[in-house]
This record gives C-alpha cells, structure tokens and sequence, in this order.
C-alpha cells in the first residue's frame, strides 16, 4: 500500500461519495479547525494504483516535540475488510511515527445499533463485531461502549426520518410533543433564517451553551460552509405582538366559558352526576382563566419591554449529502418556558423535508432510556425522541499507539488516566 498526499479537491471528491461520508471529513471542516489552532493534512490510501480510501488528519502538539493525529469520524474505508485495515494501519504507523507522532485518534460512524425512542432495538449490525475485533487486532484501543459524552463526539445521536409524507411524519409525534408545539406557537414563538452570517449575533447564545468554543470557529463554520450553502444560522424569536394577542383572545373566550360554567353551578336545576361534571370542568376552567391571565400580565410586561419582538435563542445546522445536522442549539434560560427548540425542531423537519432531504440529525442523547436515571440529561432526551427519533449507536472512539510512554503522557495532561 501507499500513502499518498491529496490536494482539497482530490480529497473531497472521494470523501463526498463514501459510505462513511460526513461533514467533518471535509476540506470546510478542515479548513475551520485552522480557526482554532490545530493544523490539517489530507491523505490517501492507493493500493494497485486504485484509491481505496482517504482521511484528513487534524494534528497538534502536545508534549515537547510530540504530536497526536485525529482523524475526526474515522478513515473513510472499508472497515469490514480485514486486509485492508491492516494494511492502513501499518502504513500510517510507519509514516507518523518518524514525524513524532504519540497517536492516533479515530471515531468512525459505524452503526452498531439502531433503536427507537423507548430504547427498543430495530436494528443491529451483523458485522460490527468482527470489525470491532479487526480494528482491536491491530492495535486499537476501544474506548468503550460508552452512554455520556466521554468522547471527542457523542456515541449516540437522535435522527428523524423525512421520507414519510410531512403529515405522517407529525402524526408520529408523542401527543404531548403536538400540545406543547401548539402552545409554544400560541405564545409567538417564532423561528427566522438568518441572510446576513450575523455570527456575532449566533455567538451570543451558543457562548451559553459551551463556553470553550470561541466565536472564530463559528466564524471559520460559516466561511468555510456557506461558499457551497452548506450552513443554516436561524434565530428563536418570541414575537411580543402575537403573545400579547393571543393570551387575551384565550383569556376573554376562556371567560366566557368560565361565566356560563358559574351559572350552571348556581343553577338548583341541574343536580347529581351531572352537577358534579359541571364543577369538576368549572375548575379546570378556572386553571386555565388564571393560567391565561398571568400569561397576559407577563406578555403585556415583556412587550413594553421589547416591542415587536425578542431574540432567545439561536441554532444552525450543517447540510451535507442527503442529510442535515443541528450543529448546536442554544437559549437564554429565562425564557425556556416558552419551549423553542420543540419549535425549532418542528420548524425544520418541515423546511429541510420540503427541501428534499432524507433525515435530520439532532445530534446528541444519552443512551439511558430510564427517564430517573437521566437527571439532567432528562430534557435532551425527552425532547428530541418525542419527535419520534430513533437513536443510532455508533462503534465509539478508538485510540491507536504508537508510542506508548507518550501517550501516558497525553493521559496524565488531559487527566483521563
């Protein structure tokens, strides 16, 4: 086997068309993680004068002069040929170990299982457990089956299928998802498409949600992506006019009904089984009445302070091939009780399915699915399965050696031994 040099091009034209295709192997992402610090190089595996697969490397130093390599998602080759591994693998030991390098890190999306929102397996791979020992046998060290975010990236991502028509996709929806989507949009939340690239603006809201990133790999995401339209940044909005409205257009109907229920319970008419139904439904008008009514007296509030409209959140997401990925979503906790991402997530099922893409991914969940054991995991995973999302299970991360005393060293400074 060789081990050959690629340009941008000769890279992302075998990456675009492989099984194991994402956007993190792709020259965009490559050229956004220059933004923060790391250097990039692509590479290709020919064997008989056929290219037989490819990677890109992000690599940084990290202790003297030594260095470790991350190919982030994994190689992109043919995992379940035994031979070929090996051969890879031996190629890139030879190679990066003359450059100083402790290690190499990989996390390909190989599908181990594929399981719906109750925790039922649909679907298990035949071949992951050969591949897991392929990969072992050569040296890989597997970092686990694990269910939090131990890893680089997370084991475990939620994904809803777009290829049912829009309507069934909806009727899919836990019943309570519909009921909090419709109240969400009662209360003027609003989803907008951002035209500009106001990364400043995103920054603002995904800075609370992870404090490591900085605004220039948002930068380098949006610079790199949109030259082919690949990214989306939308912006979660509560439109002040529409909440103030509608709180009082509930609360006067409510009213009415809650009059006429008060004089059925004043009516000596109206006795036995039936007038206890018309107390038990004038109570529950009168929670509703009270609800309706801190409601306008809170939107009345928030519109004098922010006509027209407030931004509370903000997301964006990454199209690649067939399909599309809510990168990050994030949102001013104060204003959580209006639920947004139920309506972001409503809101591009129905964009990105009338664009003709076959699935959303909406990123990561936690493969625990007993709700008391979740803590404060419990919304991430009640959230996005209840948009009928299956969970797939990818392999995991592996780390392969190559020299070991080093890569004690790697452990003990990044506190993971």
């Amino acid at each position: 086997m060789k081990i050959v040099a690629l340009s941008k091009n000769e890279f992302d034209e075998f990456a675009y068309r492989h099984k194991y295709s994402t956007y993190y192997q792709t020259s965009a992402y490559a050229e956004t993680s220059r933004y923060e610090g790391l250097n990039t190089f692509y590479i290709g595996f020919v064997e008989k004068g056929t290219l037989v697969g490819v990677t890109l490397f992000l690599h940084k130093t990290f202790y003297l002069y030594y260095k470790y390599a991350y190919a982030p998602r994994g190689f992109l080759i043919d995992y379940t040929n035994p031979k070929l591994v090996r051969n890879v693998t031996m190629g890139l030991i030879n190679l990066l170990k003359k450059q100083h390098y402790a290690f190499i890190k990989i996390d390909p999306p190989i599908i181990c299982s594929e399981k719906d929102r109750h925790g039922n397996v649909i679907y298990f791979s035949n071949t992951i457990n050969s591949i897991l020992a392929t990969l072992k046998r050569n040296g890989y060290k597997h970092q686990g089956f694990n269910k939090y975010f131990e890893n680089y990236k997370p084991r475990l991502n939620a994904f809803v299928n777009l290829q049912d028509d829009l309507k069934v996709i909806y009727s899919k929806f836990d019943y309570q998802c519909k009921n909090i989507i419709s109240s969400a949009v009662e209360t003027g939340v609003e989803i907008s498409l951002d035209t500009t690239g106001n990364i400043d603006e995103l920054y603002k809201f995904t800075s609370l949600k992870n404090k490591n990133r900085k605004k220039r790999y948002y930068l380098g995401l949006y610079n790199n992506f949109s030259k082919n339209n690949a990214i989306d940044i939308f912006f979660i909005n509560v439109n002040t006019d529409k909440y103030i409205n509608n709180m009082k257009t509930l609360y006067d109907k409510e009213s009415i009904i809650n009059e006429d229920l008060a004089s059925k319970v004043q009516d000596f008419n109206i006795t036995g089984n039936e007038k206890q139904e018309i107390i038990s439904l004038k109570m529950d008008s009168d929670k509703r009445l009270n609800y309706y009514k801190t409601e306008l007296v809170y939107s009345t509030k928030l519109s004098k302070e922010h006509p027209d409209y407030i931004t509370i959140g903000a997301a964006f997401t990454i199209k690649h091939n067939n399909g599309v990925e809510l990168v990050i979503d994030s949102y001013i906790d104060e204003y959580k009780k209006f639920n947004p991402r139920y309506v972001l997530i409503w809101e591009l099922i129905k964009k990105y399915k009338n664009e003709g893409f076959k699935y959303i991914n909406l990123n990561a969940v936690v493969g625990d699915f007993n709700k008391e054991n979740l803590g404060k995991y419990n919304d991430l995973n009640n959230i996005k399965l209840s948009f009928n999302a299956s969970v797939i299970e990818y392999i995991g991360e592996f780390d392969l050696i190559i020299n070991d005393h080093i890569y004690e060293k790697f452990l003990e400074k990044t506190g993971k031994k």
